[in-house]
């Protein structure tokens, strides 16, 4: 085992990055086979839960104890949310150095090789426009609306949580340390005490910077509501259109569906089936107004992305050669740019707008975001 000043050495040599960029474990000399290599992750992905789990049951026990009648009625709920909640929390707390990584990186080939950068945003827009057009919006409103401003307000959050996030892991260690182990007695049964707890949130209050949070939300939460009003009058016609078609499958579902389901089911029920058939007629006329504005998009953003990637790649080779590309001086770029824009748009509409696999589990975060803006549009109408 390491010992507490060896522990207190260490931590002291480590507090200044964060804790994703530290490795206190020792060397293992001998190579560890991919299969041992998930499992490890695997396990460590668990714990991180688990840990997360007693942090906020501790939180979940103090909050049965002071908290107001009122709020107690709620905790039931919050017990069951608890490993939703800590699984989210691991995944985000592992997932967010590789998103910040990967982000700087792109950031920098964006700036180092513009030209290339636009001729893969083409390829994006000419390929994947009519499976993405509410996240394209949204993108762009939000670069109109203000980019920088918007990044700089997730890195101000993000660099409170680190720094947060440090305060409480050096705690840990001089509590650790005072009790002569790098595990708290106190922690054997399961049990997270009180004082543990409070004095964790003392320091959050301590550490955090609440004028510059408080700033960095509320311009995310502006932005959010001017690109939110920008979808929605830009998306009102695709909405109207749903609703229409909505109303007439319900009128099909009322003649044709409703009295088999009043045979079906019991009398005590049927006053479900005008809901629930209320639901599935809008979510069927929105889902067929999409795709009739899926392609739209695909055809708008097939041949924009066309036409820009031909361009930036005609840019980019002749840069490569040391010579300028003037797009007035000829027609090839638009020949391949309209070319590469009736191969995207006939490809996505063979697919239904769907992505081949594996491409549709790499970009899976991207639909599931294409999605919920969808559902967020449509919310408002569907309930």
């Amino acid at each position: 085992g390491i010992s507490a000043a060896d522990s207190l050495a260490q931590h002291a040599c480590l507090a200044p990055f964060p804790s994703f960029c530290r490795n206190t474990r020792k060397p293992v000399m001998s190579q560890v086979s991919p299969t041992n290599d998930k499992k490890r992750r695997r396990s460590s992905v668990s714990e991180l839960a688990r840990a997360k789990s007693a942090d906020l049951r501790a939180i979940k026990r103090e909050l049965a104890k002071d908290a107001p009648e009122w709020a107690k009625k709620f905790l039931p709920y919050f017990e069951m949310a608890i490993p939703v909640i800590a699984a989210t929390m691991a995944a985000a707390d592992i997932a967010a150095p590789h998103v910040i990584k990967y982000g700087t990186i792109a950031y920098t080939f964006v700036k180092e090789r513009e030209e290339l950068a636009y001729g893969i945003l083409g390829f994006i827009l000419c390929f994947f426009g009519g499976v993405y057009p509410a996240l394209i919006l949204t993108v762009e409103t939000f670069y109109q609306c203000g980019w920088d401003r918007t990044c700089n307000a997730v890195m101000d959050i993000y660099e409170e949580t680190v720094k947060v996030k440090k305060k409480f892991e050096e705690a840990d260690m001089q509590a650790a340390i005072q009790e002569g182990n790098e595990k708290d007695a106190k922690e054997d049964d399961g049990e997270v005490p009180r004082a543990k707890f409070s004095k964790k949130m003392a320091l959050f209050f301590e550490v955090c910077d609440p004028r510059k949070v408080q700033d960095a939300v509320g311009i995310l939460w502006g932005n959010w509501l001017c690109v939110l009003a920008a979808l929605n009058i830009y998306f009102a016609k695709v909405i109207s259109l749903g609703q229409g078609i909505g109303e007439v499958i319900q009128r099909v579902l009322n003649q044709y569906i409703v009295p088999v389901l009043k045979v079906a089911l019991p009398e005590k029920y049927h006053r479900w089936i005008p809901v629930l058939t209320g639901y599935v007629s809008k979510a069927i006329g929105v889902s067929v107004a999409w795709f009739f504005q899926a392609v739209l998009s695909a055809t708008h953003s097939g041949i924009r992305g066309g036409i820009m990637m031909s361009r930036a790649g005609f840019q980019y080779l002749a840069k490569q050669d040391g010579k300028e590309y003037h797009q007035e001086d000829s027609i090839i770029d638009e020949v391949v740019g309209y070319s590469a824009a009736a191969i995207g748009i006939f490809l996505q509409i063979q697919s239904g707008f769907g992505l081949p696999f594996p491409v549709n589990i790499i970009m899976f975060p991207f639909t599931f975001a294409e999605w919920w803006i969808r559902w967020t549009l449509a919310g408002n109408d569907m309930f």
